[in-house]
């Protein structure tokens, strides 16, 4: 009470001091103190307006989606917890970047990075950037359509599937969004406003169905294979596995049993290597081929096991990524032999270097067997009647820059022939991993039809663009007709445009897989 009326009294005593004040006075005061309030308003409310800046980490920057992707599978196993579950793939400039949302200071994020950069050095990386957030555009695909399981987005698949390009196809995919949700996405990794765009040219395709939504693009599981019904069943038992696999691979036979083969089918080659020949031909025309380039075009008919090309079979060529499925052979070997287990861990490894071509699961499964020369060893030694020139001579470089690995496009061939077959140490478990989800240049814009099932590997350097693979079509009676396709594009000098070389590359790849495909259908009036 005491303090209150103190107060009083000094209110008083100033309002009669204001009130005493000449006229002239209070003005002057009045213009000096009320824009003092103004300006101490306006810093109160920017204050609250502008809260402190939040930033992220930025590991890589990539023109492809899927290189991002690649890189995120890899850091997710570099980086510790949280950092691994949260990375997002995001846009700036038509790029792709792999990035994780600390939404933290500058100062946290400085002192993150610090702390990571051991750690990704290790992994080939360099240190992390720190931008601000806001600095890039999340990503987005469309959903097309829900449900409770994948099989109940069969019929929206087919139709939708049937009215896509072979381009457009290949982003068509069932996600699983939640414990019991399933999701049909077009998988277009575009900003908010392409999204939008794109949702808008794809409406017209859903027969005034549900329309598309946008979903957050996240790197989910693709389970179109669980609605193919022409598909691989379940895998039998590891153990079952390794009783039907005969550890002698292929009967003994002759070291010209390529060129027998290859003689066997002359004739029927006859008529597509000419084909071959001016489609090359044309492809230098149009500036897709240089002079210098060396192509390699090789077809096997797995049910007649004849040649139906041949270009360049036994000239060695790089391997790139392709030299990852020997590894795997090299590998499972000595799992057979008893002298390294398949585990969890070993299964979930082997699908990041062959779904995902990731080169630190390739080098992790290179030093299980005991590094390159020991996986060398293994494929000479125990498989050397099989393949004339495979070479595994080094681990794969940090960015990916591997150029010693070699092997013959023959030996390609043989390893897809053999693998078809069941002669080799788990063939069915490889034959999985390469058919499951990615990218390929022997189905996906070709003429290869619809339902076709693809089991493949691509190789990629800035000097070579590749596929090596098995593509299974039906005839018009139901049976199952396979073939074996390798493709090959080999520069005598480094790409300048890394984005470019693989399109024209793989646009080769692409033609000469329609081509072998023309031929099978008419000789087994395919679908």
């Amino acid at each position: 009470m005491r303090k209150r009326n103190q107060h009083l009294v000094f209110t008083i005593i100033i309002h009669k001091k204001y009130k005493l004040m000449t006229s002239i006075t209070r003005v002057k005061l009045s213009r000096l103190f009320f824009p003092l309030c103004l300006l101490l308003l306006t810093l109160a409310t920017s204050a609250v307006a502008a809260p402190a800046k939040r930033y992220a980490l930025v590991y890589t920057w990539n023109q492809e989606v899927q290189q991002a992707l690649d890189d995120r599978s890899k850091l997710a196993r570099t980086l510790s917890p949280p950092a691994n579950r949260q990375l997002l793939i995001v846009g700036r400039n038509g790029a792709y970047g792999v990035v994780y949302p600390l939404r933290g200071s500058l100062g946290q994020a400085r002192q993150l990075a610090v702390k990571q950069s051991q750690a990704l050095s290790s992994a080939g990386f360099t240190p992390a950037d720190i931008l601000p957030e806001g600095t890039y555009s999340s990503l987005y695909h469309l959903q097309l359509a829900i449900g409770s399981a994948p099989k109940a987005l069969r019929p929206d698949y087919q139709r939708i599937a049937a009215r896509l390009s072979p381009d457009d196809r290949a982003k068509l995919q069932i996600e699983q969004t939640g414990s019991r949700s399933y999701a049909l996405v077009f998988r277009c990794w575009a900003d908010k406003a392409e999204a939008i765009r794109i949702a808008k040219l794809q409406r017209s395709r859903l027969q005034g169905k549900q329309s598309p939504t946008l979903i957050t693009a996240l790197e989910r599981p693709g389970l179109v294979n669980a609605i193919n019904p022409a598909g691989i069943g379940a895998d039998p038992p590891l153990s079952q596995q390794a009783k039907s696999c005969r550890l002698a691979v292929l009967p003994a036979k002759k070291d010209n049993q390529a060129g027998n083969d290859q003689k066997i089918s002359k004739s029927r080659a006859a008529g597509i290597n000419s084909k071959i020949q001016m489609f090359l031909k044309e492809q230098r025309a149009k500036g897709r081929l240089q002079q210098r380039d060396m192509a390699a075009m090789v077809a096997f008919d797995l049910t007649n096991n004849t040649y139906l090309a041949s270009l360049n079979a036994q000239r060695s060529f790089q391997a790139a990524s392709m030299i990852k499925p020997f590894v795997a052979l090299a590998f499972f070997d000595q799992v057979e032999r008893g002298k390294l287990k398949y585990t969890s861990t070993h299964r979930q490894m082997m699908e990041e270097m062959i779904q995902h071509s990731d080169n630190e699961a390739t080098n992790w499964f290179i030093r299980q067997v005991g590094g390159p020369a020991r996986c060398n060893a293994v494929i000479n030694g125990q498989y050397g009647r099989i393949f004339s020139k495979v070479r595994i001579l080094e681990y794969i470089p940090p960015g990916g820059k591997t150029y010693k690995n070699s092997a013959l496009p023959q030996d390609y061939v043989q390893f897809l022939r053999a693998l078809w077959n069941n002669q080799l140490p788990r063939s069915q478990e490889m034959l999985r991993v390469m058919s499951l989800p990615g990218r390929d240049r022997i189905f996906w814009g070709t003429e290869v039809p619809p339902g076709t099932l693809v089991y493949n590997k691509t190789g990629t350097t800035s000097y070579l663009c590749g596929d090596m693979g098995i593509l299974v079509t039906h005839s018009k009676n139901g049976q199952k007709v396979p073939y074996a396709v390798v493709g090959i594009v080999e520069r005598p000098t480094a790409a300048k445009d890394y984005k470019r070389w693989m399109e024209t590359g793989g646009g080769v790849i692409r033609g000469f897989s329609s081509l072998v495909y023309e031929e099978m259908k008419q000789n087994y009036n395919l679908l």
